[in-house]
């Protein structure tokens, strides 16, 4: 009886306790990024009830979370990224808090009612949510200690802890901290969030945050053609079987040898792809002039709308642009340029008014990389 308590039902080898542990470790970062965010939080995708029900029973038995408090202050993170109502940004909380103490924040966020209510519409809330998944939260991870020593005995314990800290150190305070702190950027969007790596498996895909920022309601994370997102494989795999069903993926903007000429056209191809016009000017006229000028000050601060900057570094940016004329027209430029694609003109005769001026300004500089960013500007289709 002892030696069965010790070794429990399943002994086994240094070696499958390891990969019995990842596998089940990994089956919760995929319910998170598939049931969680991807289906609930931004309905990208429409998961079939059989597979749904297990994923709710997994992250209850695992994590004891519950859908609507994740979804909310998910919710709540986009509406509110990198301000001090942001429940995890590391630009207020700084760095390490977020990684350290990811989940009292989200715990801190979960007794939140009116984040709660406000944001975690469409969640369940059926019986089984009801009375189980929210009356008996902490149950699931109870039975779960219990299962784990029943089975392998006292490494059933390490394996349990190990399980208990997976989420607060790999979702909560890597994609909350290091996912707007480090790492590379694909899309200029309005907050920090960054690609902490072009390849997604540890996190289920979720390491592409700043892709997912670019385009939230997107199911497929990779966008570019080097990037791998396990998420977007597990989605393609259960959609074989009738599992899963994809609802929304990223408009993908290409460049077509002929200019666009019909309005509504121009107007349509590059709202939607807005980020990548930005990027695409970011990277082809400002960074090549910030270059040459040898700008004192750091990239990402041209880089972003200065409605990010503080005052201090706006004021450090006007000073030095003032004594830069070709670096401060092609900022100036860039500005407007993402306020008129990012206003809700949708009218497509007024907007096209609107770029047409913008062009003709940029136009009149006599500055070469505006000039052929121009034919592009009017060349966007998105596919």
């Amino acid at each position: 009886m002892l030696e069965t308590f010790i070794n429990g039902l399943i002994p086994l080898s240094l070696i499958e306790y390891a990969i019995y542990t990842l596998v089940v470790t990994h089956i919760t970062i995929v319910a998170i990024t598939l049931y969680l965010h991807r289906g609930v939080c931004h309905s990208a995708i429409e998961i079939h009830p059989i597979l749904s029900h297990f994923f709710r029973f997994w992250l209850w038995l695992t994590t004891s979370m519950r859908t609507a408090d994740w979804v909310a202050i998910h919710r709540k993170h986009h509406a509110k990224v990198e301000t001090e109502d942001d429940p995890h940004s590391p630009t207020f909380y700084g760095i390490n808090k977020v990684i350290l103490q990811g989940a009292d924040l989200y715990h801190k966020e979960k007794n939140n009612k009116e984040t709660i209510e406000k944001y975690s519409q469409n969640c369940p809330t059926d019986w089984v949510e009801e009375k189980i998944y929210t009356g008996r939260n902490n149950l699931g991870i109870l039975l779960l200690f219990i299962i784990n020593i029943a089975l392998f005995g006292t490494v059933g314990i390490i394996i349990w802890a190990i399980q208990m800290m997976w989420t607060p150190i790999f979702a909560a305070g890597g994609i909350n901290g290091a996912g707007h702190y480090w790492g590379y950027r694909n899309y200029n969007t309005n907050d920090d969030s960054t690609n902490m790596s072009p390849i997604g498996i540890i996190i289920g895909g979720e390491e592409l945050h700043n892709n997912h920022h670019a385009y939230p309601t997107a199911a497929k994370f990779s966008l570019r053609p080097w990037e791998f997102d396990i998420g977007w494989m597990y989605i393609k795999i259960f959609g074989i079987f009738g599992l899963c069903k994809v609802k929304r993926v990223a408009p993908k903007p290409v460049i077509q040898e002929k200019e666009n000429t019909d309005a509504k056209t121009i107007t349509q191809s590059l709202l939607q792809s807005k980020l990548a016009v930005i990027t695409d000017f970011t990277q082809r006229v400002l960074k090549p002039a910030y270059q040459e000028e040898r700008f004192k000050l750091s990239f990402k601060l041209l880089a972003d709308h200065p409605q990010r900057l503080n005052e201090s570094q706006e004021n450090k940016l006007n000073a030095l642009l003032k004594n830069d004329s070709t670096l401060n027209t092609i900022y100036k430029l860039k500005n407007k340029l993402h306020e008129i694609l990012h206003s809700r003109q949708t009218k497509h005769e007024k907007f096209i008014e609107t770029l047409n001026s913008w062009s003709s300004e940029a136009k009149s500089h006599g500055i070469t990389a505006l000039d052929d960013f121009l034919i592009r500007l009017r060349s966007y289709k998105v596919i």
